[in-house]
């Protein structure tokens, strides 16, 4: 059920002049085409040529391709569609791009299809450019008659041009989902549990897919997520639900054995999730690094660990170890008039970490610690201000 599902559109390369069109997508050229736009004239022709041919392949890769194709369809660069954007300012790039995509709109009327939706476009405020973003990120969108109210709703939901092209980049189903049997629903349910507006506006643009799933997968999440003792009205609630929705089952499974095989038991695994669903979207080795470092040379228990899970949250490279090293290094040569916890030097800013500790070093001179960690941090000197 936490599968995420990817579409993967696959092309043969090809030049400038010619597109290069699979057998399934010629088909769907003319399945999904209407017959006002069949009875149009494209002057466009369609030859079958031998894929061995067509491209640039050694015998081996042709061989291989051959498997997955039975042929290719080469078209030439005449067709009425192809003037249509070039002429609205699209470069022979883009044009190439979002015919391979949507190889359909080949066929599209230009008169009775593309221009009006275009101009449809345009009277809703979008610019040459923003028009040109959004139709990349969903070809399909130029096939659609009711564009216009399908942008209409999710520009209120996200509140401008710049969040729906960028939520669109991330799905490209997000445009042409149904917006009653899907979004509408989805979002209600979301409501229901008493995720705020603004929230659900986060997470349209983090993770669009997350709306497009069928009602039943997100009330399953909604029920997943109270199993894990995570109540409503939690102010984690939509982060958690976030990460159970995004993550495979075996994923998100596989995190839970990671911890428990460094002692952790099923209910610190589970409490530690509750609190920080973030440490779920980490791999297996990001975590077992972390682990690893904390407890054999940070020299932490396992109940500290525990007991502070925040402390997996942090980059092990940029955070954890560098800031250890300077602590430890200054203890080692007693500048730290008191002991302190790995935590709260964990969770200080790094403005505050640098003017409190980092300083020291300047101070006395110890240039090649702190050129270490201005290194393993940023990656190039900062000026400490010296209290």
């Amino acid at each position: 059920m936490f599968l995420v599902q990817k579409r993967l559109f696959c092309l043969l390369s090809c030049n400038k002049s010619t597109i290069h069109v699979s057998s399934y997508q010629l088909c769907s050229l003319f399945r999904f085409s209407t017959a006002e736009e069949h009875s149009s004239n494209h002057g466009s022709n369609f030859t079958l040529v031998d894929p061995l041919e067509s491209c640039e392949l050694s015998s081996k890769e042709a061989a291989k391709r051959a498997k997955d194709r039975i042929c290719e369809k080469e078209l030439t660069s005449s067709s009425p569609s192809i003037e249509f954007f070039k002429q609205s300012g699209w470069s022979d790039a883009l044009v190439m791009k979002l015919l391979q995509r949507e190889p359909r709109l080949l066929l599209a009327n230009v008169e009775t299809a593309l221009k009006p939706r275009m101009r449809s476009l345009q009277d809703m405020g979008f610019s040459d450019t923003e028009i040109i973003q959004l139709v990349s990120s969903c070809p399909t969108l130029l096939r659609l008659s009711d564009i216009q109210p399908r942008i209409n709703f999710w520009r209120s939901l996200l509140g401008s041009n710049e969040r729906l092209i960028k939520a669109s980049r991330r799905n490209i189903f997000l445009l042409t989902s149904s917006l009653a049997q899907k979004i509408e629903p989805n979002i209600s349910l979301l409501r229901e549990c008493g995720i705020s507006e603004q929230c659900i506006t986060q997470m349209l643009v983090v993770v669009p897919s997350f709306f497009c799933r069928k009602n039943n997968c997100v009330n399953e999440s909604i029920k997943r997520v109270e199993e894990f003792g995570v109540s409503r009205d939690s102010k984690m609630f939509p982060q958690v639900l976030l990460t159970v929705m995004t993550l495979s089952w075996s994923r998100f499974h596989a995190t839970f054995e990671t911890l428990m095989s460094f002692g952790w038991s099923q209910p610190d695994s589970i409490a530690a999730f509750s609190r920080y669903p973030v440490i779920w979207n980490y791999s297996k080795k990001n975590l077992s690094d972390k682990m690893t470092f904390l407890m054999k040379e940070a020299g932490c228990e396992l109940t500290y660990i525990v007991g502070h899970p925040m402390l997996l949250t942090y980059s092990l490279e940029k955070r954890l170890r560098p800031r250890y090293e300077v602590m430890n290094f200054l203890d080692q040569n007693k500048l730290l008039d008191k002991g302190h916890d790995l935590l709260s030097v964990i969770l200080l800013s790094e403005e505050k970490f640098r003017n409190k500790f980092l300083f020291l070093l300047r101070k006395e001179k110890f240039i090649a610690q702190y050129d270490s960690y201005v290194v393993a941090v940023r990656g190039k000197h900062y000026v400490v201000v010296e209290n």
